[in-house]
């Protein structure tokens, strides 16, 4: 593949991806019902939330109306200073105090919020509560005890400056009474004594007017430009909005769910999973069967989707230059599934539809039971003396498709010793004609070894599993053992299972296709011989669905 073809892949991976993701949809769904009842829940116990705001103007009092410099005090005002202070536990005693309410002041404290808006004097109480009077009753008891705190400690201060001031005072005035005494009487000197008087004078004059300055001040503290009113609407989320958000983080987590679940999952999810794992194309995905379908359904149920999907099958191993003309075929599944037993016995019959002599051979040595459920044909045994690979041969009814042979199994001491004999490698590699196939079926592979006994003498090797319950580790030491032991796989056939119950369908969903995979062995390219096609159709719905599908894997 050229590089060219890199960028057309991209999509490809991207559906793919999509489709593993969405096969868990009932982790999405789920994740998304409960976003939405825990929004719901959010908007029902958690009630609504109103805000009050009240504004301040702050005003900056000083016990000196000019600091050096000439610097005015407005402009030495602390917002941030300020703001602390609105927080403060002093003031939200004040407000609990002012309220009278016995709630702690720690827990009052949470629910304010105290912003100064750049380039001002101003600043922002908010408050919430669960109601619209409570909220307008703190905000504004707050605001009050902000005030309340300024002016205290304003008048405090200027009070602490006013008595300072007294005390020099008091001294200087008692000087001044002596010194007047001293000039009434006449005594010392009087030119020094009214000098001194005059200096006295002037800094009790001082002291006098600097506390008239501090008494006069305006110990204002700020002016209430907003009053914090009972709020109209909440400022909490409403219903709607609760419901939205939790869709929508309720999504996110279901789908981070789904993708875990798809990454954890042991399963193969696809048919490009079983190609990964088994390294061989998939031949065939096979329809669900229909309640009371006889076991061999090429040539005796009609022309029903499992039919077909079974003569496409048998039509791409025809033409399947790995297999063509070399004999022998073992059919065999991971681990116990009915279906590798069904899938033997109509190859058989689509193969014997197609005009070649056919024997079908059940290796199953332990629990054999294949020959009870065949309609076999009356009077066509063909008896040979010796072991049980030269046994009695059967013929089976194909219905107007004709018939085949079928070696039945039967109990034996050791089944691999059977299994791995001189007579069965003739019976499998020594065709009696040049359209004679034989089409062996065993017992799980990963169950015993009698699978691969088989394995290494077949041509090849195909594998029946169910795509919704064959594991990714079961597929990947299936090919390590039938290539281990030399032999060769052409492929899989899938099997789509039961219906199963409602709720393993929706967190489960349908197995997955894509046609194209990540570096996975493409299927064989299918050459028609010459001469009149064999009477195989294709499969209509899944059969058909899957042959276009597998055709466009080919290189």
């Amino acid at each position: 593949m050229s590089v060219f073809d890199e960028p057309a892949e991209e999509p490809d991976q991207i559906r793919d991806q999509l489709r593993q993701l969405f096969r868990y949809r009932a982790l999405v769904v789920l994740g998304l019902v409960l976003g939405m009842l825990g929004g719901g829940a959010v908007s029902l116990l958690g009630g609504s939330t109103y805000t009050a705001t009240g504004e301040v103007v702050v005003h900056a009092i000083s016990t000196a109306p000019f600091e050096a410099g000439g610097v005015s005090v407005d402009k030495q005002i602390s917002m941030g200073t300020e703001r602390q202070i609105a927080q403060s536990a002093s003031v939200a005693a004040g407000a609990a105090k002012a309220l009278k309410l016995d709630t702690d002041p720690a827990r009052l404290q949470r629910d304010l919020r105290v912003s100064n808006p750049p380039e001002t004097q101003t600043l922002m109480f908010e408050y919430d509560a669960d109601s619209p009077d409570r909220a307008s009753a703190l905000v504004n008891a707050f605001v009050h005890a902000y005030l309340d705190y300024r002016q205290r400690a304003a008048t405090q201060r200027i009070d602490k400056t006013v008595s300072k001031l007294s005390t020099e005072l008091k001294p200087l005035q008692e000087q001044r009474k002596v010194l007047d005494r001293r000039i009434a009487g006449g005594s010392g000197g009087r030119a020094t004594d009214e000098s001194e008087r005059s200096n006295l004078v002037s800094e009790i004059a001082d002291l006098q007017g600097r506390i008239s300055s501090l008494k006069s001040l305006d110990t204002t503290p700020g002016d209430i430009v907003r009053k914090g009113d009972p709020p109209a609407f909440p400022s909490s989320p409403g219903l709607v909005v609760l419901l939205l958000a939790g869709a929508v983080v309720g999504l996110v987590l279901g789908i981070l769910a789904a993708w875990v679940r798809s990454v954890l999952e042991p399963r193969v999810r696809s048919v490009a999973d079983v190609q990964d794992n088994l390294r061989a194309p998939v031949l065939g995905i096979l329809p669900r069967r229909q309640g009371g379908a006889e076991l061999l359904e090429v040539g005796r149920t009609g022309r029903g989707n499992r039919a077909e999907a079974y003569r496409t099958i048998a039509f791409r191993l025809v033409h399947d230059q790995r297999f063509a003309g070399r004999g022998s075929l073992l059919v065999v599944s991971p681990r116990e599934h009915e279906e590798a037993v069904s899938v033997a016995v109509n190859l058989a019959g689509a193969f014997a539809e197609i005009g070649n002599d056919i024997l079908l051979v059940e290796a199953d040595l332990r629990t054999p039971q294949l020959a009870q459920r065949l309609p076999l044909h009356p009077g066509h045994g063909r008896p040979v003396p010796g072991g049980w690979a030269d046994g009695e041969r059967l013929a089976v009814d194909a219905g107007v498709d004709g018939r085949f042979d079928v070696l039945p199994g039967r109990e034996v001491p050791h089944p691999a010793r059977a299994l791995s004999s001189p007579q069965f490698a003739r019976l499998l590699n020594t065709p009696s004609g040049p359209n004679e196939n034989v089409v062996v079926v065993t017992g799980p592979l990963l169950s015993h070894a009698d699978g691969l006994a088989v394995a290494k003498q077949a041509a090849g090797v195909v594998v029946v599993c169910d795509l919704n319950e064959v594991r990714r580790d079961d597929l990947d030491r299936v090919w390590e053992l039938i290539t281990g032991a030399g032999g060769h796989i052409l492929g899989a056939v899938l099997d789509k299972g039961g219906r199963g119950t409602s709720l393993r369908r929706l967190s489960d969903g349908g197995p997955t296709h894509r046609k194209r995979g990540r570096g996975r062995p493409r299927a064989a390219a299918v050459t028609p011989r010459p001469g009149p096609p064999p009477r195989v159709g294709p499969a209509p719905e899944d059969g058909a669905r899957l042959d276009a599908d597998t055709t466009s894997l080919r290189r």
